[in-house]
């Protein structure tokens, strides 16, 4: 989300926060008495600060963040308070506890903590991937960012609670070894041995084959008090094992999580895989709930060579790109980035629209990737459009959609569908186009029935020659590339298509 929205909303939520607090600036003084409230979460539990935690000796951390707001999320990725929760809340030591209160009271819904854009507040995605620990919503009735209460006047306002002494103590985006740091010194905390977390980063694989031969990450992470020397991890198909990995290191606790890969597994769609710890330095994991990940292998969808790519953009057009790679890694098809404003802020003619363009996929059966670019940083997150992502289909029927949400920069969906070598599309084939000699030694010439612009990009991605105007019996002159492959990509005004070219 772009940094002027991001502004306007912290404006409009200064306004919001006026009616909350006394809009000082100032937030609780360290010391303060932890004012006691009853609230119930988005899942419908009920949380008492003092008689669920505090008067049970369990210290707290509570962060007041909104939907919109581009640092929390920024901090909510950084998976802190995660962290700190699975070691010491009750899926660790059950020493303290962890609470999320979504404190823009006036402009935010409920469906904007999962991902859902308006009908006032931007989201920067769903909010509940990623946190263990309870989520609030926070309301008019109890209104916990008031003045006398946690006096939010920014978000995102944290605190930490001691449970010996019931006061706060300013906690603004600390990492989880900050977090432990900061409540031990009042409330020590004693942690538990031997307790690690396998995560599979992806819930989805996909495969062009059955069959097919790929390889399994996995991430293996430290909640215990004392380092991962030695780990077992196991790879299961329908509860049998089909791969093992020994992770030998110095794992410390909230370090960055270990990668843990299985090379050359064979993958089939119609079986259930989970990825298991099944030990800890030589001992049974803490937590039999955090040892298990599960991910679903699904079969890509075949289609002809001929394809239609539909983008729907979000609200900042000018920061979308896409690509399509064969199974070389070669750029085939790409578009963005889009009409935005001269200024880079929300709108512009592309903004939240569909863009479309059909291609004609060369060569015979591949597998193919779609890649998703965001100049920005943020992904494709902030739009009205109830779909906000890619959408390709071939003939008429479905073969590849994707809502990628707040993705960072890149990210790559591999095997994302499968062609059959055949072209049969005939909205594609009616508009007849030819561009000869190929190979070519520079002079390129077009037989086309509608003016053309022409893209050449070269197997990085980078676009090295345009032209644009071409009509029939046109020419281009490509003597000053370099010898070797490249992908020129053609449009018209009502269709798109892509030419693999050599030059000599």
């Amino acid at each position: 989300m772009k940094k002027i929205l991001l502004t306007a909303m912290v404006a409009f939520a200064c306004l919001t926060a006026s009616a909350q607090t006394d809009a000082d600036g100032l937030s609780l003084a360290n010391g303060s008495n932890a004012p006691d409230f009853t609230a119930v979460d988005i899942n419908g539990v009920s949380h008492s600060l003092y008689a669920d935690y505090l008067d049970q000796g369990k210290s707290v951390v509570i962060d007041f963040s909104a939907t919109w707001c581009g640092p929390c999320w920024n901090y909510h990725q950084t998976h802190a308070m995660a962290d700190f929760y699975e070691a010491y809340g009750p899926n660790g030591s059950d020493e303290a506890m962890v609470i999320f209160v979504e404190g823009d009271i006036l402009n935010t819904t409920l469906e904007n903590i999962y991902g859902e854009q308006g009908p006032i507040a931007m989201s920067q995605g769903n909010w509940t991937i990623g946190s263990p620990y309870p989520i609030i919503e926070d309301n008019t009735a109890i209104n916990l960012g008031a003045a006398n209460k946690y006096d939010v006047d920014y978000f995102p306002t944290m605190y930490t609670i001691c449970a010996e002494t019931k006061t706060t103590t300013k906690a603004d985006q600390k990492t989880a070894v900050q977090l432990r740091t900061q409540i031990s010194a009042c409330s020590p905390l004693v942690g538990v041995a031997n307790h690690g977390k396998i995560e599979v980063p992806t819930t989805v694989l996909r495969i062009c084959d059955e069959g097919q031969v790929a390889d399994i990450t996995t991430k293996l992470k430290n909640y215990g008090n004392n380092p991962i020397a030695t780990a077992t991890v196991v790879v299961k198909e329908n509860g049998t094992v089909v791969a093992t990995k020994n992770y030998t290191g110095n794992l410390a606790q909230f370090a960055t999580a270990a990668t843990v890969t299985f090379e050359g597994v064979t993958l089939h769609a119609a079986s259930t895989y989970t990825v298991e710890l099944l030990d800890i330095n030589g001992e049974d994991a803490f937590n039999e709930e955090l040892t298990t990940g599960e991910f679903d292998v699904i079969l890509a969808n075949e289609s002809n060579n001929n394809i239609l790519v539909e983008c729907y953009t979000d609200s900042y057009p000018g920061e979308m790109s896409w690509q399509i790679k064969d199974s070389d890694g070669t750029v085939v098809a790409f578009g963005g980035p889009y009409q935005g404003t001269p200024s880079g802020n929300a709108g512009g003619d592309d903004a939240n629209t569909i863009k479309g363009y059909g291609y004609a996929l060369t060569g015979d059966i591949d597998c193919y990737s779609v890649v998703f670019k965001d100049s920005y940083g943020d992904g494709w997150s902030a739009g009205t459009q109830d779909f906000t992502g890619i959408k390709i289909t071939s003939s008429g029927g479905s073969v590849f959609e994707y809502a990628p949400g707040n993705f960072g920069s890149t990210l790559t969906v591999a095997s994302a569908f499968k062609t059959t070598g055949i072209l049969s599309t005939p909205a594609v084939e009616a508009t007849k186009f030819a561009m000869y000699p190929n190979p070519t030694t520079g002079v390129l010439n077009f037989s086309t029935q509608e003016t053309v612009d022409v893209s050449i990009i070269d197997v990085t991605g980078k676009v090295v020659y345009t032209a644009t105007g071409i009509n029939d019996g046109g020419s281009i002159n490509v003597s000053a590339l370099q010898k070797g492959v490249y992908i020129a990509q053609i449009k018209g005004a009502t269709t798109q298509t892509t030419e693999k070219i050599v030059v000599n």
